[in-house]
Parts: C-alpha cells; sequence; structure tokens
C-alpha cells in the first residue's frame, strides 16, 4: 500500500496495450450475459467491492506517462455511477487521453456541460467514448438522443452491439447497426464469448482456456494494467473480477510497468476470462492481439 514518500511515474512501454482503471463494479442494468460476473452470487460480490476515493484516483492517474496511443480506458462496472465521476475526470492532467465504456444512463446534458471536450478526443480509428447498447435494458432511441447531444458538443461517440447467438436478438442489433448508420452515427458489432446453453462462443488463442471443466497450472505474462476499484493490480480479468490475490496496489511507492512483464505461475487454466485469451484487434486496430501470453500449461489433478 501507499507510503508517505513522494512516489514516481509509471511509464509505459511501447507494448503495453491497455490501460484500465475499473472506477467501480456496481452498474444500472443487470444483463444475463455480462461478461463481469459468473452469477448473482459474484454479481453481488463485485457490487459490494469499495472504491478509492477521489483523491487517491486522481493521484494514481497522475502518476501515468502514457503514449499518445495509448489512453486511459474508464469502465467497471458502469463508471460514471462512481461518486467522484466529474472530479476524477476533470483532475485528470491533459496530456493522459481518455477513453470512456459506458451504457450511457446518464444526463448526457449534465456531462456536456461538465467534461471538456479534449478530455476524450484523440486520433484514433474508434471513438474515445465507447457506448453498449443492450436490448431490453437500455433504450436505443434515448441511447440515439445522447449521442447526438455528445456528438454535437464535439465528443467523439460510438455505439456497439453483441452479436448475441439468439437469431431474434442478432437480427435486431442488425437492423439498429442500418438505422444508426443512416443517422450518421458510427455503430460496430462485437463478437459474443463466453457460454451460452452450454456452448462456448468466440475465437481463443488457447484451446481449453475459457470454458474448460478441468484447470491446469500455466505461466501466464499480459500486456495490460488492469486496476480494480479499490486500486488493486491484477495480472488479468479473471483474477480481478473474482477478487483473487492481486500484485500490487497503484499507489504502492515502487510499483511500475515493469512489474506486469513477468511471467506468474497461475493454477486457474481453464477457468480464463475471454477478454484476456479472445483474439481481437489492438488499439491500432490490427487483429491477431491478445492479451495474455501464456507458457508452460501442464495438467492438474482435481477439476474446476
Amino acid at each position: 500500500m501507499p507510503g508517505t514518500a513522494e512516489i514516481k511515474q509509471i511509464i509505459a512501454k511501447d507494448y503495453h496495450n491497455y490501460i484500465a482503471f475499473f472506477l467501480t463494479f456496481r452498474c444500472n442494468l443487470q444483463c444475463s450475459y455480462c461478461l463481469n460476473v459468473d452469477n448473482d452470487k459474484t454479481r453481488k460480490q463485485l457490487f459490494k467491492r469499495s472504491h478509492l476515493d477521489t483523491a487517491d484516483w486522481i493521484k494514481a492517474v497522475n502518476r501515468l506517462v502514457l503514449r499518445d496511443d495509448l489512453p486511459l480506458t474508464l469502465q467497471g462496472g458502469e463508471p460514471t455511477v462512481y461518486e467522484g465521476f466529474y472530479e476524477f475526470v476533470n483532475g485528470v492532467k491533459d496530456d493522459i487521453k481518455l477513453d470512456l465504456l459506458t451504457n450511457m444512463i446518464f444526463d448526457a446534458e449534465e456531462f456536456v456541460r461538465r467534461v471538456p471536450v479534449r478530455k476524450f478526443t484523440r486520433d484514433a480509428p474508434y471513438a474515445s467514448i465507447r457506448v453498449s447498447y443492450h436490448p431490453g435494458q437500455n433504450d436505443i432511441d434515448d441511447l440515439i438522443r445522447k449521442t447526438m447531444v455528445l456528438q454535437e458538443a464535439g465528443f467523439q461517440i460510438g455505439l456497439y452491439g453483441i452479436l448475441h447467438p439468439d437469431e431474434k436478438m442478432r437480427t435486431h442489433i442488425l437492423s439498429v447497426q442500418e438505422k444508426c448508420h443512416r443517422l450518421g452515427i458510427d455503430f460496430r458489432t462485437k463478437e459474443f464469448l463466453g457460454m451460452c446453453q452450454g456452448k462456448l462462443y468466440g475465437t481463443y488463442k488457447y484451446d481449453g482456456a475459457v470454458g474448460g471443466r478441468t484447470r491446469k497450472n500455466c505461466q501466464c505474462k499480459t500486456t495490460e494494467l488492469l486496476v480494480d476499484s479499490v486500486g488493486y493490480v491484477y495480472r488479468c480479468h479473471s483474477d480481478l473480477y473474482h477478487g483473487r490475490t492481486p500484485y500490487a496496489h497503484i499507489l504502492d511507492d515502487d510499483f511500475s510497468m515493469e512489474d506486469i512483464d513477468r511471467f506468474r505461475p497461475c493454477e486457474y487454466f481453464g477457468l480464463c476470462h475471454p477478454c484476456d485469451l479472445k483474439l481481437k484487434t489492438n488499439r491500432f486496430q490490427v487483429f491477431g492481439h491478445t492479451s495474455v501470453a501464456i507458457k508452460e500449461i501442464t495438467n492438474r489433478l482435481d477439476t474446476a
């Protein structure tokens, strides 16, 4: 945990691909296919986690030294329900670019009034503010109206929908995408990840890593800095969501990006999170990237 001395900068290297602060795990939606949770028990445990106070979040973010092409992504949960959201955003130094993953169930006019456009503006092939549309949870007409409000104010914003295995939902998403494109709104689709009706969906680098029935040991290394709502740093999304042992705190005096660059032993191969192992585009929109590298996979005698 943080000491009293002045803490040093945290400098990202060329190969670090993603920096994420999970400001809160609370969410104002209840999506059945949420990737953050396995079941209602996990959801309740996430919602109960405490939060770093706003002053400490600002202290943490202002330690970061990031490239122009590497933003800090604010996510959760729903990051805008974090009580100090606007204070935090405005406390971030101007050379840190921000991205926001949100369901946009917030007051768009208040957002425009309280957030300078420059905070979420950068040169990138995708929007800095990325809004998830979840049918039956948030209303597409409301999202379209708010998107136009933010667009007119100068924000870079786009909508995203999941291509769910359910044909009716999938058809609806594609129809909404067409409608948004006619209105001049960027609407992109994402692959459905995880289990649905006993079948695993997604394109993953390592066979048996996601949805496996047998746990294995391995060595794992990430290219990402993942910080939970209390400020703890985790080696992967799976550890973060399940609250497994973190390896650092973002306010530790001696924490550096070198701390994420070594392989660490793991006994949860087979229970990996889809976001860590899916084949995806990197920050340059080049396909083939995965968040983690895994080696030395060995069998265990017990099961997941």
